[in-house]
């Protein structure tokens, strides 16, 4: 299947959060509160630091897919793309920040797979993984084809850079 028919026919299922790794459909497990408390902070954190720089950004969270290949494409807990969406779209169109909330179920292949797919896309700038039990950001961003380093954050401000975002990792582990 190629991540175009895969949309489609994610967007038929009657469970919604589905990915897709080389032509095969897998269905994502349920989230507990703390997985989704996290999702919801990130995203509402990066909504205040995109309107803070009045930046031409949007901020997506489950149910968009990313395309990583003609035959790949996964389903980030929190995105931000810079190329508005029609309101029937689920494949963002220009992804800059992809972020995985870690779960016991995909933490695996948040830290492999979707780390290489996520940066064969060139307009992604910045890939981070959550780990909310740690209360830890691993971020990585882009230097060249792939990327850099990887930088754990655990307090603190986070810089995105380029963008010029900032989140506050300490307020974001806050409640929990």
């Amino acid at each position: 299947m190629t991540a175009e028919e895969f949309a489609v026919w994610a967007e038929a299922r009657p469970e919604k959060h589905w990915e897709l790794f080389d032509g095969e459909p897998v269905l994502q497990q349920s989230q507990n509160w703390g997985h989704a408390r996290h999702i919801l902070s990130l995203a509402m954190a990066f909504r205040e630091a995109i309107s803070a720089l009045r930046l031409d950004l949007f901020v997506g969270t489950q149910g968009l897919v990313v395309k990583v290949g003609p035959h790949t494409a996964f389903e980030p807990d929190v995105v931000v793309f810079a190329v508005p969406m029609d309101d029937h779209d689920i494949i963002v169109p220009k992804p800059v920040i992809v972020v995985e909330v870690l779960s016991d179920s995909t933490a695996r292949k948040d830290r492999t797979i979707k780390l290489d797919g996520y940066f064969a896309v060139p307009s992604i700038k910045h890939y981070l993984i959550v780990d909310w039990e740690e209360r830890e950001i691993v971020h990585y961003r882009r230097e060249g084809s792939g990327p850099a380093k990887p930088v754990i954050v655990r307090d603190g401000i986070l810089r995105l850079d380029p963008l010029g975002l900032a989140l506050d990792v300490t307020k974001l582990f806050q409640g929990g």
